[in-house]
This record gives structure tokens, C-alpha cells and sequence, in this order.
């Protein structure tokens, strides 16, 4: 009977954790996502300087921050 008591507590506490576990992933995933868009946003911050921007934008892409596919759009949006 007292095994049971202690499984279920177990039981109980590793639900927990694994759920605060999601929940930090997920917060993660969306401060990543929220930190790209703010990054990628070029039109709204419009610098004198291209090749400034083209550089960041290397870094973005190097460090991960934005998918190929990303950076080419962006460099296309520059350049035109």
C-alpha cells in the first residue's frame, strides 16, 4: 500500500518537471522566433550603409539565427 503512495507521489513529481520542461522549450522557441523577426526586420530600420547590413546579416545566417533561404531574401531585398 505505502509503495503505491510512493509511486503515485513519483509519478506526480516527474509529470511536473517534464511539464515545466515544456514550458521552457516552448517560451524558447518563441523568444528565437520574436528575436528573428526583429532582426530580419530591415525595412523599418533602413541603414545608410549596405554593406553593414549585408555583414549582419552574414552573421545572422552563420550564427544560425535565419535559414538559407532567409538570408538570401534578405540580401535579394537589399540589393534591389
Amino acid at each position: 500500500m505505502i509503495s503505491w503512495i510512493i509511486y503515485i507521489i513519483v509519478g506526480l513529481i516527474l509529470f511536473f518537471v517534464l511539464y515545466l520542461a515544456v514550458q521552457g522549450i516552448d517560451r524558447g522557441v518563441k523568444a528565437k522566433n520574436l528575436n528573428k523577426l526583429k532582426n530580419l526586420d530591415i525595412d523599418k530600420s533602413p541603414s545608410k550603409n549596405i554593406s553593414e547590413e549585408l555583414k549582419k546579416l552574414k552573421i545572422f545566417y552563420k550564427d544560425g539565427t535565419i535559414s538559407k533561404k532567409e538570408f538570401q531574401a534578405a540580401k535579394k531585398k537589399l540589393l534591389s
